[in-house]
């Protein structure tokens, strides 16, 4: 077994290289100075010690019946006494609103606006915050070891990320109460190739799967041009959202240009649609909100291919290949996509 290796981080400490892709810290980055945080800590075995999550999917935003959590005492404490000490005992540190507070783990947008004391930085502050609400617990150590950070540096991302905590109980509820339009795989095995998969495995299954696939150029008329300017598209266009629109499973990676348009338009009008990513799914992934909308739907089911399985050393052989897996998805008979099993 290869010995993990320690490596010191600036404003963090000591850290195994190792370490899940979850908790490792953005090396070089000077966690004890001025930056912004979405800090995300999880309970042992994801054990629901804040609340539960209640509310109607159905319900917009403004309701007052939207999803929500409805916290338990633990929660209540949490809330109203442990994060305000984070302010109370390091004044250079705020927790920006929403605090999602979610049944087995809690999301905080912390801002540090000046320099932390000597010896202190990001770590500390979640550290102490997860000590004090493991006390109030009173049942020894309740949170899993570490914490995930994403640094929040580019424009829009805090409205971004504001919009998502505000959803988090409506993206728990529907994976709750329609588990099979929310359904996650890590492996799921099609004509040999290793995907990881989340959404409407039913599609698999449909006998009418069309592929989506189109060139970034094309010859016309003599000349070398963008293919979304041509007759040619048009054409295409009208055909597939047409079988769309008749029920028809289009399938694409969505990577050219013509391939993009289809793919939104699909999600848009909700109709069915697989989509091929490059982007591994893991444990915590989820899709964007337009994405997931469209998995609450019925009419969305996202592959991953394993990397270990992909072909090419460029990017251009790699997105050639994610083309020939659709087509691969597209020639599975009814009877083949019946007996493909997920874990």
């Amino acid at each position: 077994m290869t010995e993990k290796k320690l490596k010191y981080i600036e404003g963090v400490g000591w850290r195994y290289e190792t370490e899940h892709n979850q908790k490792r810290r953005f090396v070089g980055h000077r966690y004890n100075d001025v930056g912004t945080y979405l800090v995300t800590i999880i309970v042992k075995g994801r054990n629901p010690v804040f609340g539960t999550i209640a509310g109607n999917i159905k319900a917009q935003p403004s309701d007052t019946n939207y999803p929500a959590t409805m916290l338990s005492p633990l929660g209540e404490r949490v809330l109203n006494e442990e994060l305000p000490k984070i302010h109370a005992i390091y004044p250079m540190a705020e927790i920006w609103s929403p605090v999602c507070i979610m049944p087995d783990h809690i999301h905080l947008i912390i801002r540090i606006n000046s320099l932390l004391p000597p010896k202190k930085h990001l770590g500390t502050i979640v550290g102490a915050f997860k000590g004090g609400v493991s006390r109030a617990w009173g049942g020894g150590t309740l949170f899993e070891d570490g914490y995930n950070d994403r640094i929040l540096m580019r424009d829009g991302q805090f409205k971004n990320w504001t919009a998502y905590l505000r959803a988090n109980p409506y993206r728990w509820l529907v994976k709750h109460e329609c588990p099979h339009l929310m359904k996650r795989s890590h492996c799921v095995v099609i004509d040999g190739i290793r995907y990881g998969a989340f959404g409407n495995f039913l599609l698999l299954r449909y006998p009418e799967k069309v592929q989506v696939f189109f060139h970034r150029s094309m010859e016309e008329n003599g000349q070398t041009v963008a293919t979304e300017q041509t007759l040619f598209w048009q054409r295409e266009h009208e055909q597939l959202m047409g079988a769309a629109a008749q029920g028809d499973v289009l399938v694409t990676p969505g990577i050219s240009e013509c391939e993009k348009r289809i793919k939104n338009e699909c999600l848009q009008e909700r109709y069915p649609l697989i989509h091929i990513q490059d982007k591994p799914i893991g444990q915590y992934w989820k899709p964007e909100k337009r994405r997931f909308e469209a998995c609450v739907a019925g009419t969305l089911l996202i592959l991953a291919p394993w990397q270990e399985d992909q072909n090419g050393d460029s990017d251009y052989a790699r997105f050639h290949n994610l083309n020939s897996l659709a087509a691969a998805i597209c020639s599975l008979d009814v009877e083949t996509a019946m007996k493909i099993t997920t874990s």
